[in-house]
Formats: C-alpha cells, sequence, structure tokens
C-alpha cells in the first residue's frame, strides 16, 4: 500500500526533484503518525531524510574561469568559489591541482557535509577513457587529467561532461526544460558548444563529444579558419566571444568598410552598435545571419521542443542576439522556443551536480 501511494504521488518524477522530496516527506510523515509500529515506513522515511542532506561537488572547468560548488538536490547552490583558469605550467596538472585546492576550501567551511560525489563540466573535446579534456582549443594544454586526481584525492565517485551536455542537464532538472524530453542548449562564450537531449535522452555520440554544434559550418562566404584549426566557415569561428572581432574585421574588409576605432575584443563590437556606429550596427546584421543559419541547423538536426542560450556573449547581449535569430532563422519545421536560458553563469556549475543526482539516484 505505501509503495503503490507513493507510485502514485510521484508518477515518473525523480525522487531528489524538490517536488518529488516535499510529497514524500509530506506523505511519509503522515503514514509515520498514522502506523507508528510500521518499520518499514519509518525506515523508508530515514532514507528520504538522508537522500535530502546527501550534496553533490560540482566543479565547472571553462576556458577563462574555473568554478567549484556545492549543490543541494534542489539545485540550490550553498557555496560557491571562482578563479582564473591556469594557463601557466609545464602541463595540465596545475589545472586539476587548483581545482582540488578549491574543493577543499569549500569543504573547510562544510566539514560534516555528506557528498553523493563529483561532478565535472569541462570544455571539451574529452577524452573520457583517460578523464579530461584533449586537445582543446581553448586551454594552453594538451590535455587535463580531471577524473583520476579527484577520484584518488577525495576517494568519490566522479562524473565527467561536456560542460553544454552538463548544462542541458541542469536545463531539464532545474531549468526551463523541466518535464521536456526533446531540448538543446546552447552555450555562446568564448567558444560554442550544444547539448542535446532527444526522447528523454542525452546524446552523447561514440567518444560522448556529440552536439559540438560550434564546429558545425555556419557560413561559406567567407571562409574565416576556426579557432580550432581544423576547418573553415565553423560557428564559432565567427560569433563566439574570442572570434567575433576577427569576423568583424575580414567582413569590414572585404566589404571596404572603415572602422574609425580598433574593436579589439566581442564587448567593443556590441557597446559600437549599441552607440549607433553605422558600421557595426550593419556588421551585427550580420552576425545574427551567422547565428539564425546555425540555429535553424541544429532544429532540423533534434526538432527540440524548446532551445536555450547561455554563455558570457549571450548573457551580456541577449536582447539583441535573440532578436536577431528570430529575425532571420528558417521555418522549415515548426519554431521551437528559444529564449535566454534562467539559470546564467550557474547553469554549467548545476549540470555538473545533476549528473551526480542522476547517477546516484
Amino acid at each position: 500500500m505505501v509503495y503503490s501511494t507513493f507510485k502514485h504521488c510521484l508518477g515518473t518524477s525523480t525522487l531528489v526533484v524538490l517536488a518529488g522530496l516535499a510529497c514524500i516527506i509530506i506523505l511519509s510523515s503522515l503514514f509515520v503518525q498514522s502506523f507508528k509500529t510500521d518499520v518499514h515506513v519509518r525506515m523508508f522515511y530515514g532514507i528520504m531524510q538522508t537522500i535530502m542532506n546527501h550534496y553533490a561537488l560540482a566543479v565547472d572547468l571553462g576556458a577563462t574561469n574555473v568554478r567549484v560548488g556545492l549543490v543541494s538536490p534542489a539545485g540550490k547552490i550553498v557555496a560557491k568559489i571562482k578563479d582564473k583558469t591556469p594557463k601557466n605550467g609545464k602541463n595540465g596538472a596545475v589545472v586539476s591541482h587548483r581545482i582540488i585546492g578549491m574543493i577543499r576550501e569549500i569543504m573547510t567551511g562544510y566539514p560534516d557535509t555528506r557528498i553523493m560525489g563529483i561532478g565535472i563540466s569541462s570544455i571539451g573535446p574529452l577524452d573520457y577513457k583517460a578523464g579530461g579534456p584533449l586537445h582543446s582549443p581553448n586551454i594552453p594544454f594538451q590535455f587535463v587529467p580531471l577524473e583520476e586526481p579527484l577520484r584518488k584525492k577525495f576517494s568519490l565517485p566522479v562524473f565527467l561532461l561536456n560542460d553544454a551536455n552538463a548544462a542541458v542537464l541542469a536545463e531539464q532538472r532545474f531549468g526551463a526544460g523541466k518535464n521536456k524530453k526533446n531540448l538543446v542548449y546552447i552555450t555562446i562564450s568564448t567558444g560554442i558548444g550544444g547539448g542535446a537531449i532527444v526522447d528523454g535522452k542525452l546524446l552523447l555520440g561514440k567518444s560522448g563529444n556529440a552536439a559540438e554544434v560550434g564546429h558545425m559550418i555556419a557560413d561559406t562566404a567567407y571562409s574565416i579558419r576556426c579557432s580550432c584549426k581544423k576547418g573553415l566557415g565553423h560557428w564559432e569561428g565567427y560569433a563566439s566571444g574570442r572570434n567575433i572581432p576577427k569576423f568583424f574585421k575580414v567582413w569590414a574588409k572585404a566589404h571596404g568598410k572603415k572602422i574609425a576605432v580598433m574593436l579589439p575584443a566581442a564587448k567593443d563590437v556590441f557597446d559600437s552598435a549599441r552607440s549607433s556606429n553605422a558600421v557595426a550596427r550593419e556588421f551585427l546584421d550580420v552576425l545574427h545571419r551567422v547565428n539564425a543559419r546555425a540555429i535553424s541547423n541544429i532544429i532540423v538536426a533534434y526538432d527540440p521542443e524548446i532551445i536555450t542560450i547561455g554563455g558570457s556573449v549571450m548573457l551580456m547581449n541577449g536582447p539583441v542576439l535573440l532578436a536577431g535569430i528570430k529575425k532571420y532563422v528558417d521555418r522549415y519545421l515548426k519554431l521551437p522556443e528559444i529564449r535566454v536560458t534562467r539559470l546564467g553563469d550557474d547553469i554549467a556549475l548545476l549540470g555538473a551536480a545533476a549528473a551526480v543526482f542522476a547517477q546516484r539516484e
């Protein structure tokens, strides 16, 4: 009777989702009061309380910053610290060493907290067998060991995911993708990446690097070489924070546009357009078309219910970029909802924690 009542209450929801947990605790309390001698009910109630008190350590390794957080099953970030991603040293071990130090710093304030595991959201591409990013275009080390050093140091299970794959898990568990089986998350930041959930399953591919949408072809007019150095016309080579200034220069030269002031960073390009610089505003229209072409490819590839977009470039320029995408996106299929993520800068961190909770359920 107890089992069927809980099943009826929860349906297919996960026990560690806040609503499910609240339902379980309320019902468990009622049963404990009604059936004081029912040992199984009281045992179940104790288990649920224990699960609620377990947390995940989450690591978000980006090209610019590394973040470490302590996250509850409800998606509350209890503690968080941030540092610059190490770029100097003999090898990628300097990065894992810094992450270990940050985890120790977090745990100093929470010495008695029960930890379910460590989730890592990392820039890619990833070598899952070796346990870290390999030949990443956005970090100056051939390989960064992540899984093994953290597992050995803390004696906890470690779960490694591409940053965008982690982010789409966060969106499904804590954000706008709740109760949706088909969704895509895109990050437009220093680089561009993506994660896709199709029919309720996270797409990983043969090597765990599926949905590397930043390296799909989004332009053939300017033939700009991507920062990955492996192809021309990649979306990341045009629309990422690192490459927008380069695209601006190539475009301006190709069309004989005079640039009165150098614009060395993506922020400068957007700020110039906001200040009514005619050349910058014209360039943004071209950038919108490139972004819309890439989004159009994503829609026909995955047929999602919703696409959420994050990353520093989108979070700082959301209204203008979103309007441009919606203006030029193809409508071969019915358009999904396209929006800026509500989870902000913390989405990859929350995704790393979501991976822990999902694997431990």
